[in-house]
């Protein structure tokens, strides 16, 4: 391959993935505007929007947030420590030498 040539697939290989992150630009926008037009609809409203950001944004709110999930989460972990125990079998300590109503030797 000669030196000219080296240089115009140098420069395709540029324009493409110069095109590319173009779209690549326009599609990532395109959907963060759409996404965030259909949050504001959620919201009922852009000024309802702005309170919801406030909200989220809160160190009380996320302190609460987090303080739920951590209530659930313990919850969950008691539940399964429980239903493991129950499904666990129960071991009988029977004393030896005590018959049992089915032990041949008994008879």
């Amino acid at each position: 391959m000669t030196a000219e040539k080296k240089h115009q697939n140098m420069q395709m290989l540029i324009i493409v993935l110069l095109v590319l992150n173009i779209l690549f630009g326009a599609y990532l926008s395109f959907f963060k505007r759409d996404a965030l037009w259909l949050e504001t609809l959620k919201a009922w409203g852009s000024e309802n929007m702005q309170m919801a950001q406030q909200l989220y944004t809160s160190p009380v709110y996320i302190q609460q947030q987090k303080s739920t999930l951590d209530q659930i989460l313990g919850s969950l972990n008691q539940a399964a420590i429980q239903d493991d125990v129950q499904q666990a079998p129960a071991v009988e300590t029977v004393p030896e030498g005590t018959p049992t109503p089915n032990d041949p030797a008994a008879e």
